[in-house]
């Protein structure tokens, strides 16, 4: 609004000066444009600036009078305030009846297929993500809502139940058959191995070992110089045998990883070698299992278990965390000792890591799903398409005698003088050309009336 309003005033200031500049009496001109060409060509400037210099000034009157008092005059001014009952009165009676006529936008929305529309969403800007993200707040609202605390307390007594029921030993015998398999047993090994090595390179566990040499030396030295003298004349210290010992242990765990590593073909030899360290590990575990795997000790264990188990609040806590997105308890927990034993870091902001809630993946997943078979179902697009549009119809339909009361009441809440700025902000941009074009249309009009004039007065001479 700003730009044209500039230059509708420069316009009419620019017109105003050169109309004075060109007046035959005044202008400087006068001394250039001589002679009866001249004295017509100046005529000619002078007219038409002051012809726009007159349109320019009328219609600033009439843009400017539409919204307030120009020069301060009343008579006929401040339009749209003096008129504003009608103007509503007009623009309600517009909205209801043409623009948002059912039958007028229905001929529009016909025409439209909604279905496509709907396809071009989710492919272009990234509408199928934000359909997921969509899905996702409305599930975690749903969930956000839910009584965990009740619904553990009516679920708690079934799986204590169930528990109860549970036939332990047939459980244990087919635990320890899916840990003996081939598949899991070599898991399970590399595991223990890698595990083992670290807790062998610990610290602690080198120096508990290095005791455990020099005991061993120092009793096997005995009172033997013997013996003490053969270990030295073979650098053999207490250091040495632990270096031994560690490059021995890291030899065997790395050659016994390798192996159970190995994929695809296998020689015969890294095959039998698997196969005995497997079978080997299954025996074990058969023979620890057989130890405890009686009828009472797992009974007793089970009674132990539900004990100790507190039921309802896991289902509480397991619903919180994987389902309502919650902080982990026991994280938070941790959070906090953390804090308490660090009081000068107790004021800092720490971001808790929230785990995701596991209905996040399915839940996109689905939705993908529910947009491939729609963009792939003609059918259903068809009536997707005629759903949507009778819904529009019978929502236009429905509310057709209230929306001009809806823009009526909007109206009102206006004051005159909030109702003048907002309609000036949206129009008085447009309204500007009129008076630069009332400038140029008079300068047009002003040379053309002095032509004329010029040949009538040339014809009565």
């Amino acid at each position: 609004m700003a730009d044209n309003k500039t230059k509708a005033t420069a316009t009419l200031a620019a017109s105003a000066v050169l109309a004075v500049s060109t007046l035959p009496e005044i202008s400087p001109l006068k001394f250039i444009l001589t002679g009866s060409v001249g004295g017509f060509t100046l005529g000619l400037l002078n007219h038409g600036f002051l012809a726009a210099t007159i349109g320019g000034m009328a219609d600033w009157f009439g843009v400017t009078a539409l919204f307030r008092k120009p020069l301060g005059i009343g008579f006929h001014t401040e339009i749209l305030r003096r008129n504003r009952a009608r103007i509503m009165d007009a623009i309600v009676e517009f909205v209801g009846s043409d623009l948002l006529n059912t039958k007028n936008i229905m001929e529009t929305v016909r025409d439209e297929n909604t279905a496509q529309l709907l396809i071009d969403y989710f492919e272009q800007n990234k509408g199928r993500e934000k359909t997921k993200i969509l899905v996702r707040e409305i599930l975690s609202e749903l969930f956000g809502g839910l009584d965990t605390k009740k619904i553990s307390q009516g679920v708690a007594p079934i799986l204590e139940n169930e528990i109860k029921n549970l036939d332990a030993q047939k459980l244990f015998d087919a635990v320890i058959k899916v840990v003996t398999s081939d598949k899991h047993s070599r898991k399970i090994l590399i595991t223990l191995l890698d595990t083992g090595h670290k807790i062998l390179q610990s610290k602690h566990m080198q120096e508990e070992i290095l005791k455990k040499i020099t005991e061993l030396r120092e009793a096997y030295e005995g009172d033997s110089a013997g013996r003490a003298l053969v270990l030295s004349s073979m650098d053999l210290t207490d250091e040495k045998i632990l270096s031994i010992l560690n490059e021995t242990v890291d030899k065997k765990i790395n050659e016994a990883e390798k192996i159970l590593k190995a994929e695809g073909m296998l020689d015969a030899e890294t095959a039998r070698a698997a196969g005995e360290m497997i079978k080997t590990f299954g025996g074990f575990v058969t023979n620890a299992a057989g130890g405890l795997g009686t009828k009472k000790f797992l009974d007793e264990l089970k009674i132990l278990f539900i004990e100790k188990f507190d039921s309802a609040n896991y289902i509480k806590t397991w619903l919180d965390v994987n389902v309502k997105g919650e902080i982990d308890p026991k994280v938070l927990e941790s959070l906090q000792r953390k804090q308490a034993a660090n009081p000068k870091d107790a004021k800092k902001i720490v971001e808790v890591e929230r785990k995701p809630v596991i209905w996040k993946d399915a839940a996109d997943f689905l939705v993908d799903a529910k947009i491939d078979e729609f963009k792939n179902d003609v059918e259903f697009q068809k009536k997707f398409d005629a759903l949507i549009k009778d819904f529009v119809e019978n929502l236009l339909e429905e509310y057709r005698g209230q929306i001009p009361q809806m823009i009526r009441e909007r109206l009102d809440k206006f004051s005159d003088d909030e109702l003048t700025e907002f309609v000036e902000s949206h129009v008085a941009d447009d309204l500007q050309m009129i008076r630069i074009n009332g400038s140029v249309c008079g300068a047009l009009v002003g040379m053309f009336l002095y032509v004329i004039s010029q040949i009538i007065e040339h014809l009565v001479r």
